[in-house]
């Protein structure tokens, strides 16, 4: 990596920035920016890494932390930054997760706990059935019968308000006791906010190592910030207010839909006023088309935000964009509008994976027909909920890219990514490139080569779950549960494999044993994503259509409207050109079939403005 000076840096891979990301990037205190949809959160996360390594701002043997709500944010800002400083910086950029930050706190220095705080070591982690058994030990046995998920959030809410160090003999501190030492032969059992917690006071009551946490990351980045939550800025806070170390924090309030996940309403002023901090807005949507930026801008004032000088990319003529609303009395002429739609923009080159169906909640309750109505046409379209799930899990990405690496070599990203997670996990030592490094190097050929035989001999084998295993015991469980802490969870790692062993068999069903063809499936390549709008939070398609826009979709609008409204914009704001909604009155699979629009009725008024949706009736009319 070349070092250059400050007034010398120029962004990586020629890309240009505006005026504000370069404020941001260059800033010398802790700073919040605000950054709507298509800004480029992540890519101004890593050329400021890019900018602060290169410049020798973060000098040896200082750290950058960079904080991610899923694991796969995390890997992939982790991968923008190696690409653009090279391996010599790996151990010097921290790219994880919440849960994991926390977790690697707590491990590190769990000793230096109170005794009756200090977790067995090898605990586990969500064991969901240990946690019930301690609260019955400690004497609660659900008097009020309460439904297993209100049952989970009082286990929850009762475990995070015990307060440290435990002086209360309430049936929190109870649980606590229990779980932290493990009983009756059950091994200690800790959920992630419990970590959390640990994490928390064992940095608040140990100036020592809270000074040397300080000292190792100079920098510190915090993405999706609007998504976190009391807990998690807790642990922030305590371990980097009043220090040296300079904190990027970047958000949209817009976006923010994770309130009922315990988001933190407040945390852009308490971040201002804990670090005295900076702020600056980006002001470029470089993903959406001028007029679906334009109808963004609309809903700010319903959002209580301010007028916003948000422009899109120059790439875009002025009238680029396309916005629609459907409005129908039957699902099957909703389920025609929509197929027709998506079959022309097929033709007209559009990729498959392009294109996304979203609903509010639900989707198998109003994508059935459109998803045979698309079969019909030769178009395969599937609900996302279990792949995105798995295809998200690190050891399922792992197991995907080590097959498709032994098949076809000529894969650079999988091929970087794999030997980069072999060092990790071998303690190899890229720089020296020593003996150990090229045995590494070696081991891991010879591997690859052992699971293409056993790929192209599938046919006679005709199990799975003897190449799974053979690339399991490359890696190593111990070793994979070390380094990705949720698998530390019961059997979730062996759930995990499973899941993806049957989704998988039944890809290969479908191509004939092509194994390139039915991994790139089962990653969605062949196929229209079908979602809801929580789970599409962070991606983008050239055409979305959301389906739903009902009272009955929305039907908690009247006691959380600012969520509901800014779950309707993330919606809006995943689409690059095309935007559809779709109004059916009558919904078969839904308790009350029969619907409205009068709570959501905002929606249709921003919508029905002139010059803003063509409205199309299910006879084809168009007003």
């Amino acid at each position: 990596m070349k070092k250059v000076k400050k007034e010398e840096w120029i962004p990586s891979d020629n890309i240009t920035l505006e005026d504000n990301a370069e404020i941001a990037i260059r800033c010398e205190k802790s700073i919040l920016v605000v950054a709507g949809p298509g800004a480029g959160k992540t890519e101004l996360l890593a050329q400021k890494a890019g900018y602060l390594f290169q410049t020798n701002s973060c000098c040896e043997p200082q750290k950058i932390l960079a904080i991610s709500f899923k694991t796969d944010a995390a890997e992939n800002l982790k991968e923008r930054v190696l690409k653009r400083c090279g391996n010599e910086i790996k151990k010097r950029f921290s790219s994880m997760t919440y849960d994991a930050f926390a977790k690697r706190i707590l491990d590190h220095f769990r000793l230096a706990l109170p005794l009756e705080l200090q977790p067995q070591a090898g605990y586990s982690i969500n064991d969901n059935e240990i946690i019930d058994l301690a609260f019955k030990k400690a004497g609660y046995n659900n008097p009020q019968n309460l439904k297993k998920s209100l049952l989970t959030k009082f286990y929850e809410d009762t475990l995070s308000n015990v307060e440290f160090p435990l002086k209360k003999d309430g049936l929190g501190e109870k649980v606590w006791k229990l779980l932290v030492k493990g009983f009756d032969g059950n091994k200690a059992t800790l959920s992630f906010k419990m970590i959390n917690m640990l994490a928390e006071y064992l940095i608040r009551s140990n100036p020592k190592i809270k000074r040397a946490l300080q000292y190792t990351y100079s920098y510190v980045f915090l993405d999706e910030f609007q998504d976190t939550t009391d807990l998690q800025y807790s642990l922030v806070k305590t371990c980097f207010k009043e220090s040296k170390s300079i904190i990027t924090a970047v958000g949209d309030s817009k976006q923010r839909i994770m309130l009922w996940a315990g988001a933190l309403k407040s945390v852009f002023l308490d971040f201002k006023a804990d670090f005295i901090s900076e702020e600056t807005q980006l002001l470029m949507n470089h993903r959406s088309a001028p007029r679906l930026v334009s109808l963004q801008k609309q809903m700010y004032a319903s959002l209580q935000e301010k007028e916003s000088m948000t422009q899109p990319s120059d790439k875009w003529s002025p009238n680029d964009g396309e916005i629609k609303l459907v409005i129908s009395d039957s699902e099957f002429d909703e389920a025609r509008i929509i197929s027709e739609d998506i079959k022309h923009k097929i033709e007209e080159g559009i990729e498959i994976n392009d294109i996304c169906i979203l609903c509010k909640q639900l989707p198998q309750n109003y994508s059935e027909f459109i998803i045979s109505e698309l079969a019909n046409m030769g178009i395969r379209a599937r609900i996302e909920n279990d792949y995105q799930d798995l295809i998200k899990e690190p050891i399922i990405d792992l197991l995907i890219r080590f097959m498709l690496l032994s098949i076809d070599r000529k894969r650079p990203k999988d091929w970087e990514y794999i030997k980069s997670l072999a060092e990790e996990f071998y303690g190899v030592d890229y720089a020296q490139q020593d003996a150990v490094y090229y045995k590494c190097q070696e081991e891991l050929s010879v591997k690859l080569n052992e699971v293409s035989s056993l790929l192209k001999d599938f046919e006679k084998i005709d199990d799975i779950q003897i190449i799974l295993t053979e690339i399991m015991d490359f890696w190593g469980v111990a070793k994979i549960k070390s380094h990705y802490p949720i698998y530390q969870q019961g059997d979730y790692l062996e759930k995990r494999i499973e899941s993806f062993k049957n989704f998988l068999l039944d890809e290969l069903k479908l191509f004939s044993n092509n194994w390139i063809l039915a991994l790139e499936s089962f990653c969605g390549k062949y196929s229209i994503p079908i979602m809801t709008i929580h789970k599409s939070k962070g991606l983008e398609y050239s055409a979305v259509y959301f389906v739903g826009l009902e009272d009955g979709a929305f039907w908690n609008f009247k006691k959380q409207p600012e969520e509901d409204r800014c779950a309707f914009f993330v919606a809006l704001s995943r689409a690059k050109q095309y935007i559809t909604f779709t109004y059916c009155s009558y919904r078969s699979k839904l308790r009350y079939p029969c619907q409205c629009h009068d709570s959501i009725n905002e929606f249709f008024e921003l919508l029905q403005k002139p010059g803003v949706a063509d409205v199309q009736i299910c006879d084809g009319k168009t007003n």
